[in-house]
């Protein structure tokens, strides 16, 4: 019969009529086409859900629109450009690199006019990020007097999250996979 929800229904008494109920079934029909149109409009004001919106959210932060990417890619882009605009902090940056990791981010400033970014989880623990992309992106925001720090993992490092080299020897990695990944400390 209907598969709306039982408060959007229309009473049964009125399926009693032939006529009624064709009209019914037809407006139920249409209904449900304007109503997913409806959704469909409210997820492109959204970076996260648009889709054929998102070359109106890169025309508004001034990305040329190259439908050929992927729309996480394309999405990514927006979301750095919206988290980058205005006076560049280290609570920007922070947040930045929040947004990119998933991790939560600490900026360490340093004497010599450079600053780094630790990364905070649920547990000591290495995680692959995309450093290009993180480098590229606080290159674009930060001031240009400073200069950003990539800290290479340590021995140290390894060590808090119990990594030996049992463990390389079961899980082969390359240097570049290594120096792709953070050390992602555990929240005390």
């Amino acid at each position: 019969m209907s598969v709306l929800p039982k408060r959007e229904q229309v009473p049964a008494y009125h399926y009693i009529s032939e006529q009624s109920r064709a009209l019914i079934d037809m407006l139920e029909g249409a209904s449900l086409e304007a109503k997913a149109a409806l959704e469909d409009v409210m997820a492109q004001f959204f970076v996260d859900t648009a889709t054929w919106g998102l070359a109106l959210w890169e025309q508004q932060v001034g990305i040329e629109t190259d439908n050929t990417l992927p729309l996480a890619t394309r999405r990514a882009a927006i979301r750095q450009k919206l988290v980058a605009s205005g006076n560049t902090t280290s609570e920007m940056i922070r947040t930045l690199a929040e947004t990119l990791t998933g991790y939560e981010a600490k900026v360490e400033v340093n004497d010599d006019y450079s600053f780094s970014l630790s990364f905070w989880g649920e547990k000591n623990q290495l995680a692959a990020i995309d450093v290009a992309e993180l480098k590229a992106v606080v290159e674009q925001i930060k001031p240009a007097h400073l200069r950003f720090v990539i800290s290479g993992i340590t021995w140290a490092d390894l060590e808090s999250v119990n990594m030996t080299w049992k463990y390389f020897e079961d899980n082969p990695t390359t240097w570049a996979q290594l120096e792709s990944m953070f050390c992602i400390h555990a929240k005390e």
